[in-house]
């Protein structure tokens, strides 16, 4: 029996050592078992892989889901695009659709809040000039640097939101407008043809 790693008493584990490691001497959570004596009572402590699936499974969750929908009057179609947004970057997994209904399923990856934003505009994503909209310094003005067609608003970090909007044929901007997140990199070019 290997040595307790705690003081002996009616409170202490006894090991039962075919279950702590195996002859590789890999270390298996799942067989973890601490067995506690008390007052002629035997009691099991879950390993905590038990625990973390019964409460992902518990119906709470982090990340949010909605639907949006705008309009630009666009051809059909029926596009899905998965989007990840991330510390300074949005990365879509493609930049170019056919016109007409594109859902955009987009999914904050990083560890602050971010906001997916699409911009009808001639103008290249990472050209707009960067000064101060809605009273936030370090942003560029979507008024005039093209035309939103739709976004999602703010996303806490780990959400997930779809976005379905009908695009026209043209050059896009897929951007981060929070402060400081564009001029750090959050925008990329999409185009529909």
């Amino acid at each position: 029996m290997p040595e307790r790693p705690y003081a002996a008493g009616p409170f202490a584990p006894d090991w039962d050592s075919s279950l702590v490691a195996h002859s590789e001497g890999h270390f298996d959570e799942g067989a973890l078992m601490l067995k506690f004596f008390r007052r002629g009572t035997w009691a099991v402590v879950i390993p905590a892989s038990v625990l973390v699936i019964a409460t992902a499974c518990s119906g709470s969750s982090s990340s949010t889901t909605s639907s949006t929908t705008s309009s630009t009057g666009a051809a059909t179609g029926g596009e899905n695009v998965a989007v990840t947004l991330n510390q300074w970057v949005i990365t879509p997994s493609v930049t170019t659709v056919p016109a007409g209904s594109v859902t955009f399923t987009v999914t904050n990856a990083g560890t602050i809040p971010h906001e997916f934003v699409v911009l009808q505009t001639k103008t290249a994503a990472a050209d707009f000039p960067i000064k101060s909209f809605e009273g936030e310094s370090e942003r560029f003005n979507e008024d005039t640097a093209g035309k939103n067609v739709g976004e999602t608003g703010d996303m806490e970090a780990g959400a997930t939101q779809t976005l379905t909007i009908d695009l026209g044929p043209g050059h896009y901007a897929l951007v981060c407008n929070l402060p400081a997140h564009y001029g750090q990199g959050m925008h990329t070019d999409f185009t529909v043809s």
